[in-house]
């Protein structure tokens, strides 16, 4: 169990977050590379679009390379290059050779045809963003169930996030990210273990970024989780102050990539 500097960070990371505007929040969720597929959305309509975003989402790991990289702008190449699908079966269709040469094939093969065959898939297909917005909490629930995982894990909470973001590419921000946790992969790991001082478990870690959330929504109530999981995501990977420094300045807040390199003991 963490000492008690685990509330004392929580409450400094927050206060180096408040810095930030909401509009470079939302911009933060801009540059996440799921939500660049959004140029397909008007094409496909949001109940395609959405239920695509969930598959992929349960698909995110294990990759071949940075997500950023070998992932999502392969599938955005496909959905740019092939016909809209009629039905979630016609998606299987559409995936399967994507899927087939990926590492760990045929357990994603599998997830991919689980979900897709659902009638999760289908209501979500032929649903409008105010009605997912409405379900959000259950379709939730009802995703950890169909996939058979807990509710918590990172494959089932990061489909929650990029089905979050197909929501907000429509305008829909209503809905209810606040029970749902960050998606615990290496960057989150990574970032998490520097800013704490040593590793925690994955339960502690989906606990430390509540707390954050938590303390920053005070200020800023309309901070989610996805906001906060883009930020940590894209830090993640960054391993000297000067990459920090880099990626604020990019937003026109340098003072919070200030604070960043002071609390994660990066010169």
């Amino acid at each position: 169990m963490p000492s008690i500097s685990f509330s004392e960070r929580a409450d400094e990371v927050a206060k180096a977050l408040s810095g930030i505007p909401t509009e470079v929040w939302d911009r933060i969720v801009e540059e996440e590379p799921e939500t660049k597929l959004g140029d397909q959305l008007e094409r496909y309509g949001f109940g395609k679009f959405a239920t695509f975003m969930v598959v992929a989402g349960l698909n995110d790991y294990q990759l071949k390379g940075p997500a950023e990289r070998a992932y999502w702008p392969k599938l955005h190449e496909i959905l740019r290059e092939n016909p809209v699908p009629d039905t979630p079966e016609d998606l299987v269709n559409l995936l399967h050779p994507f899927y087939e040469k990926e590492r760990l094939k045929k357990r994603k093969l599998i997830r991919l045809e689980k979900f897709l065959t659902s009638e999760l898939a289908n209501r979500i297909w032929n649903s409008s963003p105010q009605e997912v917005s409405d379900q959000f909490y259950d379709i939730w629930l009802q995703l950890s169930g169909v996939m058979n995982q807990k509710k918590q894990a990172k494959t089932i909470v990061f489909a929650m996030k990029t089905l979050g973001i197909a929501l907000i590419l429509t305008g829909e921000c209503n809905f209810d990210f606040s029970r749902i946790p960050i998606p615990v992969d290496i960057r989150v790991r990574r970032i998490t273990s520097r800013l704490l001082g040593h590793e925690l478990n994955d339960e502690w870690i989906r606990e430390f970024w509540k707390s954050v959330l938590r303390r920053v929504r005070k200020s800023n109530p309309s901070v989610t989780m996805i906001h906060l999981d883009s930020l940590v995501w894209q830090m993640g990977n960054m391993k000297t102050c000067s990459e920090i420094q880099a990626y604020f300045r990019e937003f026109s807040i340098p003072h919070v990539g200030e604070e960043f390199c002071k609390l994660a003991g990066v010169f």
